[in-house]
């Protein structure tokens, strides 16, 4: 069974900030916990960033086992709070797992493209939450070594497609020249030690 979620850390460094606090708030489009009203400027509406919970009763169960939560459930809890008019929506986890599946699963919607830049919107965290709640794009996660590995595993496998042609494909679109060298790397990438041709000049 989930467990319920303190909220006292966020209500903390909301009042510590200064900001203005409404708690379990209802704008017309469903609850919303937490929400910081943030005065940027005299000129300027304030920013509104809103905290929901997602407790499992929503949807179930299956919801929150081994620390996934369903798509549906982020989606609805995010579209909840735009429907609501906030700035930002950050959905609440009970654990540090939770908080970094939604943020993922965020991530992957938001690639799919749509007229709203979820990830721009929306993310997840757990209220003690330390670090950054952003998800590194996967292509920037990835390390520079294994690029680099990735890179020369295309590269081997581009010579053995070039020396290890069917015979057929070759013959007639290749000079001496190219076929002594192909013939010296298949020797040297291929072929066993006791079936290794002697070339003629």
């Amino acid at each position: 069974m989930a467990q319920a979620v303190n909220l006292d850390a966020l209500i903390d460094m909301g009042e510590e900030k200064g900001f203005k606090l409404e708690r379990d708030v209802d704008y017309g489009a469903g609850p919303i916990d937490i929400v910081w009203n943030v005065n940027v400027h005299p000129a300027l509406p304030n920013i509104k960033c809103g905290f929901v919970v997602l407790k499992a009763e929503e949807g179930g169960n299956q919801d929150t086992e081994d620390n996934q939560l369903s798509l549906r459930k982020i989606e609805e809890a995010a579209f909840r709070g735009i429907r609501s008019g906030l700035d930002k929506v950050y959905l609440v986890a009970e654990n540090d797992d939770m908080a970094k599946s939604v943020s993922g699963k965020i991530e992957w919607l938001a690639s799919h493209g749509s007229l709203i830049r979820l990830d721009a919107i929306s993310l997840g965290l757990y209220a003690e939450q330390q670090e950054s709640s952003v998800i590194i794009p996967s292509q920037k996660r990835v390390p520079e070594g294994e690029k680099i590995r990735k890179e020369t595993e295309r590269e081997r496998e581009e010579k053995f497609d070039k020396y290890n042609r069917p015979q057929g494909e070759r013959k007639d679109k290749e000079s001496k020249e190219e076929r002594m060298e192909r013939e010296v790397k298949l020797d040297e990438n291929s072929r066993p030690e006791g079936q290794k041709k002697v070339l003629e000049e």
